[in-house]
C-alpha cells in the first residue's frame, strides 16, 4: 500500500543525486580551471613581457646621434615598447591610449598599474643613458576568461539536462531487473501461483541477478513444500472419508438397536464427532482441490434471487426453532454466472453462522440487491460478535475464535473451514467479501458478485 505522503522512488533519488553531483563536479572543475588558467595566463604574460623588453633592449642602436629601434618591435604580441631619455622624457615608441603618461620608473622590477603590467630597464647606449619600458594590458585576458566563464554558465544547463537524461537511462537499465523481481513477486502474491519465476538472464553475474536467482531457488523450495502439503491434505481427506462414513453408519445403526441410556449418550457423542469430522474432510478436500487444481467451477446461469429466497426460507425455520427472528429482502431477478452448488454452500454457511453464534431472541437481517452490474449481499446478526484481534484471522483454515467450544458437542462448535471456503467461493466467482463485528453486539458480512447482463 502506498504511503499517503509523497515518497520519492530510489530511481528518482539516484537520478537527482548523480545529476547534482555531476553538475557540481563539472561546475567546480571548470571554475577551478578558469581560475588556474587565468593565473597561468597572467604568469605567461609577465614572462613574455620581461623576455620581450630585455630582448628589445639588445636591439636598440644609436645612429646619427638618434636612438633607434626597428618599428616591428614597437608593438608585438600585444606588448608595447617605448624609449625614454636619461631625464625620463619620451623619445620613441608606443604606449596604450589609456596608460598614465607620468608613471614612475622602477628599473628591473615588474609592477602592475590598473589594467597594465609594466617592466622598465635602464640601458647605456654609447655613453647615453636611456630607459626601455614595456607595457602589456591584462584586460583582454580578463575579458577572454569572462567570456569563457559566461559560456560555461550557458553550457552548464544543457550539460545538466544531458546528465539527467543519461543518468536516468542507465539507472532505468540498472533497476530493470529489480522491477522484474517486484512484478513477479506481486504476481505471485495476487495470483498465488508459486510456479512463477523471475528468470533473469543467467549470463549476467552481478548482485541483482544473484538475488533474483536466489529468489527463484527459494520459490522452488516453497512451491515444493506447498505441493507436498496439499498432496498430504488431499490424501488424508480421501483416506478419512471412508472410515468416518463407516463410523457414522455404525453409530446410527447401534442407536436404533440400543436402549441403554449411557450407551446411547456415548454413541451420540461418537456420532456427533464423526459428522463433524466428515464435514471437515469434505470442506478440506474441496479447498485442496480448488488450490491444487485451479478452476473447478461448473458455471451456469443462476437466478440468484430465487436461490437465495429458497435458502433464506429454509434457514428461517431453523432460526425460529432457536427463537431467532430472520428477515430478508431480495431484489427480484438477479442473475449471475456461477456454480450453483458452491454458491448454495456459501450462503448456507453464512446463514448457519448467523444462527449458530446468535443469542435467544436475537435477530438476523439479510438483503440482496444489484446495481451497475454488481450484486451486493449483506447479512447482519445480533450475536456474540468477534473481537478486533480475532477478526483478521477468521479467514484462516482451522482458526476458531473460541477453540474451547470445539472440544465438546455444542451449538457453537465448528470446523474452522467454513469461512475460508466461503471466501474462496466468492472470490472464485470474481467477487469479494468483508466482515465487521463488535463483541456482544453482532457481526455483518458484506459480499459482492458480478451480475450477469
Amino acid at each position: 500500500m502506498k504511503n499517503k505522503h509523497f515518497s520519492m522512488g530510489i530511481k528518482s533519488k539516484l537520478t537527482i543525486l548523480i545529476s547534482v553531483s555531476t553538475f557540481l563536479l563539472v561546475f567546480v572543475s571548470l571554475t577551478l580551471l578558469i581560475i588556474v588558467g587565468k593565473g597561468q595566463k597572467e604568469a605567461e604574460i609577465k614572462s613574455q613581457l620581461i623576455n620581450a623588453i630585455e630582448d628589445n633592449a639588445q636591439k636598440i642602436r644609436k645612429r646619427n646621434n638618434l636612438i633607434v629601434l626597428d618599428s616591428s618591435y614597437i608593438f608585438k604580441n600585444n606588448i608595447y615598447t617605448s624609449l625614454y631619455d636619461g631625464k625620463k622624457q619620451f623619445i620613441y615608441g608606443e604606449t596604450p591610449l589609456d596608460f598614465p603618461v607620468y608613471e614612475n620608473f622602477e628599473t628591473g622590477k615588474l609592477k602592475k598599474t590598473g589594467q597594465f603590467y609594466i617592466y622598465d630597464i635602464e640601458k647605456n647606449i654609447q655613453g647615453e643613458k636611456i630607459y626601455v619600458r614595456g607595457i602589456v594590458s591584462v584586460a583582454s585576458t580578463k575579458q577572454t576568461f569572462s567570456s569563457l566563464f559566461y559560456l560555461v554558465l550557458t553550457v552548464l544547463p544543457v550539460l545538466a539536462l544531458f546528465t539527467v537524461l543519461l543518468a536516468r537511462f542507465f539507472i532505468r537499465r540498472t533497476f530493470s531487473p529489480i522491477e522484474q523481481i517486484i512484478h513477479v513477486a506481486q504476481e505471485i502474491q495476487n495470483s498465488r501461483d508459486l510456479s512463477l519465476r523471475i528468470e533473469l538472464d543467467s549470463k549476467t553475474q552481478d548482485e541483482i541477478h544473484a538475488l533474483a536467482h536466489t529468489f527463484d531457488s527459494m520459490f522452488n523450495s516453497i512451491e515444493q513444500a506447498f505441493l507436498k502439503e496439499k498432496q498430504f491434505t488431499s490424501d488424508a481427506s480421501h483416506e478419512l472419508r471412508t472410515p468416518t462414513s463407516v463410523i457414522i453408519a455404525q453409530c446410527e445403526l447401534a442407536l436404533e438397536n440400543t436402549r441403554e441410556e449411557r450407551t446411547k449418550e456415548a454413541l451420540q457423542t461418537i456420532l456427533w464427532y464423526a459428522k463433524k469430522m466428515s464435514q471437515m474432510t469434505s470442506q478440506l478436500l474441496l479447498l485442496t482441490k480448488a488450490e491444487h487444481y485451479g478452476e473447478i467451477l461448473e458455471r451456469e446461469d443462476i437466478n440468484l434471487s430465487e436461490l437465495t429466497e429458497i435458502i433464506a426460507e429454509q434457514q428461517q425455520e431453523l432460526a425460529e426453532e432457536k427463537n431467532i427472528a430472520l428477515t430478508f429482502s431480495v431484489q427480484e431477478n438477479i442473475r449471475i454466472s456461477g456454480d450453483p452448488t458452491l454458491i448454495t454452500g456459501a450462503l448456507i454457511n453464512l446463514f448457519s453462522n448467523a444462527i449458530k453464534y446468535n443469542r435467544p431472541k436475537g435477530k438476523i437481517t439479510f438483503s440482496l440487491t444489484a446495481a451497475q452490474g454488481t450484486v451486493h449481499g449483506r447479512i447482519f446478526d445480533t450475536g456474540i460478535g468477534i473481537s478486533e484481534e480475532d477478526l483478521p484471522k477468521i479467514w484462516e483454515r482451522f482458526y476458531q475464535v473460541d477453540k474451547a467450544r470445539s472440544k465438546t458437542p455444542g451449538e457453537y462448535s465448528g470446523t474452522g473451514l467454513g469461512l475460508p471456503l466461503v471466501k474462496w467461493i466468492i472470490e472464485a466467482h470474481g467477487g469479494s467479501i468483508t466482515v465487521s463485528s463488535s463483541v456482544n453486539k453482532g457481526t455483518i458480512f458484506n459480499f459482492t458478485l458480478p451480475q450477469k447482463n
